[in-house]
């Protein structure tokens, strides 16, 4: 895979006087030199294809493909962004009787992006530190929505990686991975 000379930032929102402030060049270099560090841009697609297919299993139907992206936080008084993104538009529940099938694709669909970008960039961290407090909070939300619930976050991320990695073993599995991901990079701007 070529990398791209023209990468997309979007930076809605900020006014060209915040563009022109170091605070903001700054953020903006950071997140382009990350975007163009060689072999980034192929892992970080795979690893989003990666959140869309388990999603799907687990009955996403519709997303949105959403670009890198720099905003202002008056939080922290600072710039934040994210690389590309899946953002889930329709995510159903489980359906009674299948909890455990569905949990088990949220599971994946949480852990698996991260083992990819591994297996693809063994120098990469995986990318998953966000996607691991995503996870965890779901599994907080279903254990504080259903008194009788117990998913034990830490045993389902383990459990996670061991089926993503059995997954793995099939070789459409990754190629059906790197296949979406060519799908997805223009629709990320890259």
């Amino acid at each position: 895979m070529n990398e791209p000379s023209k990468i997309t930032i979007k930076t809605e929102g900020i006014s060209n006087e915040e563009k022109n402030t170091e605070k903001f060049q700054s953020a903006y270099r950071e997140m382009l030199a990350e975007l163009s560090a060689p072999g980034f841009i192929p892992v970080l697609c795979a690893h989003e294809a990666t959140h869309l297919i388990y999603l799907t299993m687990a009955g996403m139907k519709k997303f949105d493909a959403l670009p890198p992206t720099i905003t202002f936080d008056p939080a922290k008084n600072d710039y934040t962004g994210h690389f590309a993104a899946i953002k889930a538009l329709d995510m159903p529940s489980w359906t009674p009787g299948k909890f455990h099938e569905w949990f088990s694709y949220i599971a994946r669909a949480y852990v698996a992006p991260g083992v990819v970008a591994r297996k693809l960039m063994p120098s990469s961290v995986g990318g998953d530190s966000k996607d691991k407090e995503r996870f965890k909070k779901v599994c907080d939300d279903i254990n504080k929505a259903d008194p009788n619930a117990k998913i034990d976050f830490d045993w389902w991320w383990s459990h996670g990686e061991e089926m993503t990695i059995e997954d793995l073993k099939n070789p459409n599995a990754m190629k059906s991975i790197l296949e979406q991901a060519e799908n997805l990079r223009p629709q990320f701007g890259l």
